[in-house]
């Protein structure tokens, strides 16, 4: 898939950079050992969903890796509005990444004198596409929680890509993963609710990432009055669920038709009708936005 970033501005290390120049040294930590975390954020229509939501996960994420933040909180939500600006981007993904940084090789953090910061936004469909998909139950376990905790954002998503690629060689448009325990986790960049007899089901954040996205639509249907569990979810009852549906902020709400073959009928659930309006209107209500432009020019 081609990718072309000429025009795009890059943030790195307080430079700005036309993306096709960006670079990254071959002795970054992130880079040799994926030492580092991100956090991948969306832009709608020339606003940040929910970005101090997104830049508290960041934290979160350094905190457990031991990492020290180049810059945080507005600061950092100023480099963010930057780059859109400066990219021309309405909508789009926006990537802020922290690598423990520039060290000597040898896996220890110590090795490296600062963390680096990089900024980069671009135009990004939706992850899994618009249509409904299939996925198959891979067998690449979620490296949580017995390794990096399913609440850390890091750079190493080798267990997802082996999940993908298990998904690609099986023609599925996704691969669900499952933890130490063969509950569901996830999807490999996704979260992922089921509809159980009218319950709108979810895994706990065991081995699953606390993504943006469920979270909206947790609030949404407790507003809505939808009776919702997070609990332990099982392969096969994704086999005869009423509907079972995909979340991220780089995927949106990405509806499952099929999981192991097995025919969901998703796109005529109401409950996934409901969460996914809901979902819609919360990404245009100003109360969860920060208008960029807006931003940018009052600095």
């Amino acid at each position: 898939m081609a990718f072309d970033p000429g025009g795009l501005t890059v943030y790195i290390d307080g430079e700005y950079v036309d993306g096709s120049e960006a670079r990254v040294p071959i002795w970054d930590h992130g880079l040799l050992y994926g030492d580092g975390i991100f956090e991948g954020m969306r832009l709608f229509a020339g606003s940040l969903f929910r970005p101090h939501d997104h830049l508290a996960r960041l934290a979160t994420s350094a905190k457990a890796m031991g990492l020290e933040l180049p810059l945080e909180g507005d600061e950092l939500l100023d480099v963010i509005c930057e780059v859109i600006v400066r990219s021309g981007l309405e909508d789009a993904h926006v990537r802020p990444i922290v690598t423990r940084g520039f060290g000597a090789p040898g896996l220890d953090p110590a090795r490296c004198e600062r963390a680096s910061l990089i900024v980069a936004a671009y135009p990004f469909p939706p992850l899994l596409g618009s249509d409904p998909i299939g996925v198959i139950v891979s067998s690449v376990t979620r490296k949580a929680p017995r390794s990096v905790g399913g609440n850390v954002k890091s750079l190493n998503y080798v267990d997802a890509v082996m999940a993908k690629r298990q998904a690609n060689a099986a023609g599925a448009g996704d691969a669900i993963m499952l933890d130490h325990l063969g509950a569901v986790a996830e999807l490999t960049a996704a979260n992922v609710f089921a509809v159980i007899g009218g319950t709108l089901v979810t895994p706990t954040l065991r081995s699953a990432l606390p993504g943006i996205t469920r979270r909206t639509i947790l609030e949404i249907a407790a507003e809505r009055g939808i009776p919702t569990e997070v609990r332990d979810l099982w392969p096969m009852e994704l086999y005869v669920a009423d509907a079972v549906f995909a979340t991220g902020s780089g995927a949106g709400i990405v509806l499952i038709d099929r999981v192991d073959g097995n025919h969901v009928a998703t796109a005529d659930d109401q409950v996934v009708a409901a969460v996914s309006d809901g979902y819609w209107a919360r990404t245009r209500d100003s109360r969860y936005l920060v208008p960029v432009r807006e931003r940018v020019g009052a600095r």
